[in-house]
């Protein structure tokens, strides 16, 4: 470990020396009458989630040509610190050897340059997450414990969420691990208009765990169970074939963009958090989760209403129930579990009637979604503009139609849409076309697809509404997209409605 100044050694015991004097005469939040030991106090500070995608922009933006080298004279230098050691990549090889478990740690530039974007740039997002893993950590360690997989995967929710079990990507994942909404209920994540599982720490650390180590004994390989966490198990086997290869460095130029950086966010982040004191990354104002137990109601519960029974600030209970999309617990729940503070269950046990009687929920219900973008209650006929990251079926949902009908409306017959696509919808008081036969691939609709694939070749076809390159290219023999794209002078996938597209 570097030695530090005898300055900053006096300046850290001072300021180590105030930190504990506020400690110690901190009020109590609210009407908590006594501090339990580990408590935890509501964060003071907004924190920013950043996400594995914001991380990689600004790397690629800022980092490529980052000289590591001038790393001193650097002015983003975080309270905490005084300066910024340099390494040399030796130095990090080395390391990287030392702390190596079940887990292949390889160095590579791009490992490298999260490394100092972590432990230089974002220097106080480091601290952050240094000041919030005691929160988390021991539970990951628990549950990966009990299925007997490399404690190392604590760090991955780093980058998946930046430790926040609210977050929600771009890509509409949610929670500490960030799940879809099919993989989640996959793994029996309850989402609905007021709960999303998703956002529970436990719940969503199990299904996490039971998730990796489904990838990891398909892959039989650490590195690959990783990235396929992040972009899917599909896209690996892809990557996979295109290159001939197996390994994640061999098929690296093959994956998804964000995927290339996943695995080397998840490795600088585990190397700058195991050696931070030797990177000058000194968090002394860690956070510790509140100690909770769990209760099982049958009733409308009023969260807030709870709080003030039990005699605790009600961001405290908040923030043990992140599952709850509002304040409340809804009608018709059998034995649901809700944590509350450890120090408050023996008032609640004492007088469980009397308290679940006062705080039983009265208000009217809250929507289902609150979302501005949400468009289930739109009228007459609209386009929805697919965005990355969506669903198919989420996308019905959302509109409050069925699966099937939007297939038929956009003659569709898989599952698969693009970013762009627009995808027309009949909402309330609109007449929908009539559908003359299901969209689902069947044999029969196979076979009279390709002898009308057969009996139009070499004609003109005509664009119509929900149309794809793709999906024509599957409904004549012998096209691909590259091809239609040749024929008609194309230089992207957008149609228009009415368009003559050659064929041969």
């Amino acid at each position: 470990m570097m030695q530090r100044p005898f300055f900053l050694l006096l300046f850290t015991i001072f300021y180590n020396f105030a930190f504990a004097q506020e400690e110690l005469t901190h009020e109590d939040s609210l009407v908590t009458v006594a501090l339990p030991p580990g408590y935890l106090m509501p964060f003071e500070e907004a924190e920013e989630t950043i996400t594995s995608t914001e991380i990689e922009e600004e790397a690629v933006k800022r980092m490529l040509k980052f000289d590591t080298t001038g790393a001193k004279v650097l002015n983003q230098v975080d309270v905490h610190t005084a300066y910024i050691p340099t390494v040399s990549d030796d130095v990090v090889m080395k390391r990287l050897r030392e702390i190596e478990n079940e887990i292949p740690l390889n160095y590579h530039k791009r490992v490298r340059l999260f490394i100092d974007f972590f432990s230089v740039r974002k220097r106080d997002f480091t601290l952050r997450m240094m000041a919030k893993k005691n929160i988390y950590f021991p539970l990951y360690e628990n549950k990966l414990r009990e299925h007997g997989m490399p404690d190392e995967l604590k760090y991955l929710s780093i980058i998946e969420s930046a430790l926040d079990p609210k977050a929600v990507s771009v890509a509409r994942a949610v929670g500490l691990w960030q799940f879809m909404y099919y993989t989640g209920k996959m793994y029996g994540l309850t989402v609905n208009g007021t709960v999303d599982e998703r956002r529970d720490p436990e719940m969503a650390t199990e299904a996490a765990c039971k998730h990796l180590k489904y990838l990891y004994n398909k892959f039989n390989d650490w590195e690959l169970a990783i990235a396929a966490y992040n972009c899917g198990e599909g896209n690996v086997m892809k990557a996979q074939r295109r290159s001939g290869k197996v390994k994640f460095w061999d098929i690296y130029e093959r994956l998804p963009r964000e995927t290339r950086s996943y695995l080397p966010q998840f490795v600088a982040m585990m190397y700058v958090m195991k050696y931070a004191d030797e990177h000058n990354l000194i968090q002394d104002k860690p956070y510790y989760g509140i100690p909770a137990e769990t209760i099982y109601v049958n009733q409308s519960v009023d969260l807030k209403k709870l709080a003030k029974a039990l005699e605790v600030c009600e961001e405290d209970l908040l923030e043990l129930n992140p599952k709850f999309r509002y304040d409340y617990i809804p009608e018709g729940v059998k034995n649901y579990p809700v944590n509350i503070p450890a120090a408050r269950l023996s008032k609640f046990l004492e007088n469980q009637k009397d308290i679940m009687a006062e705080v039983k929920y009265t208000s009217p219900p809250r929507p289902v979604y609150a979302s501005s973008s949400n468009n289930y209650k739109r009228k007459g006929k609209y386009y929805y503009t697919v965005r990355r990251g969506d669903v198919l079926g989420v996308i019905a949902q959302r509109n409050g139609v069925g699966l099937s009908q939007l297939r038929a409306w956009n003659n569709i017959y898989h599952n698969r849409i693009y970013p762009g696509q627009k995808l027309v919808i009949y909402g309330k008081g609109s007449t929908p076309p009539p559908v003359k036969s299901s969209p689902k691939v069947t044999q029969t609709s196979t076979q009279s697809s390709n002898s009308q694939s057969n009996l139009a070749k070499g004609k003109v076809h005509i664009v119509k509404e929900g149309d794809t390159l793709w999906g024509i290219a599957k409904q004549y023999e012998g096209l691909t997209v590259e091809k239609i794209k040749s024929l008609n002078n194309l230089k992207s996938s957008r149609l228009k409605v009415g368009q003559k597209l050659k064929l041969s």
